[in-house]
């Protein structure tokens, strides 16, 4: 069950959206609940995925660059606002990395499912 969750993180984000809307009955905030949740499975799925399809290992790479992405997006708060409030700056930065995640599982799974057509045409 796992598994699949992490194979598949739209699946967590509509579970996730679905049961959150139900709970709070508010559409922005289960959206939000939802991407939270999913970040940390579209981790998982793109480094898995990538992995899969060009059999080399990203994991630690991902979280490195995670943490220069954090850094840059905390510099350039610093410079626009002198009083950094660290949850409302933690809360960019995790939704930030949501739809970064969000982009390479796509343009991966996107090359994935072309790559496989043209070996099995081929």
């Amino acid at each position: 069950m796992l598994s699949v969750f992490v194979i598949y993180p739209v699946v967590v984000f509509l579970i996730t959206f679905l049961f959150s809307k139900y709970i709070l009955r508010k559409r922005k905030k289960s959206i939000g609940i939802a991407s939270d949740i999913s970040t940390l499975c579209l981790y998982f799925s793109v480094t898995n995925l990538f992995s899969f399809i060009f059999l080399k290992e990203i994991g630690w790479h991902l979280v490195i660059l995670s943490i220069i992405f954090a850094t840059i997006m905390t510099y350039l708060e610093w410079r626009s606002i002198k009083e950094i409030e660290v949850i409302a700056l933690l809360r960019k930065i995790w939704r930030m990395l949501f739809l970064v995640l969000c982009c390479m599982y796509a343009i991966l799974w996107l090359f994935g499912v072309i790559r496989y057509v043209l070996t099995y045409i081929s």
